[in-house]
């Protein structure tokens, strides 16, 4: 459980920030790229500890949905091929696929594949990723916008409204964080 949400929040709006500067780097370093996955996958970690949390963010925040590109596979992945994506996913062809944000956190928190794609400029675009679960169905993409929206989204989030109720008939809990 999380006590004080300032610590978790403080940080994703570091990250934010950081994927930004990177979003217009011209030339991004393996100490960059190493940068990237570890504030990508510690941001959404972060993400979902806070949404989890009954308290900590709204419920507009926990509401946020992720627009994904999704690209069909062609053959098995496994460890030993996982980094040949233009072999293993059909990238010239993506469907949209709007997601709710644990769906996302899920998938990058426990990926199988996850790989930083870096924009015609040199700097960072987005990131393909899937889990151990759909790697055998499909990769999904998602903008270095889109996450680094996310951060900035949770990371200022702060709730002043907290209501509690039960309802009398099924003696069911209903929280509302505002």
């Amino acid at each position: 459980m999380i006590w004080e949400s300032h610590y978790w929040k403080k940080p994703l709006l570091e990250m934010a920030d950081r994927l930004e500067r990177l979003k217009a780097s011209d030339d991004l370093s393996d100490e960059q790229m190493a940068q990237i996955e570890r504030d990508v996958f510690i941001g959404f970690y972060s993400v979902r500890k806070l949404f989890e949390a009954p308290t900590k963010v709204t419920d507009q925040a926990r509401g946020h949905t992720l627009s994904l590109q999704r690209h069909s596979n062609i053959k098995p992945v496994t460890w030993r091929n996982h980094h040949k994506l233009d072999e293993l996913y059909d990238l010239s062809k993506s469907g949209n696929e709007i997601r709710d944000v644990l769906f996302v956190c899920g998938r990058l928190i426990h990926s199988f594949v996850f790989c930083p794609c870096v924009s015609d400029t040199g700097g960072l675009h987005g990131a393909f990723f899937n889990s151990d679960r759909d790697k055998d169905s499909c990769l999904y993409f998602i903008t270095i916008d889109a996450v680094i929206s996310l951060f900035r989204i949770v990371g200022n989030d702060d709730p002043c409204h907290i209501e509690w109720s039960r309802n009398e008939g099924s003696g069911e809990g209903r929280l509302v964080v505002r």
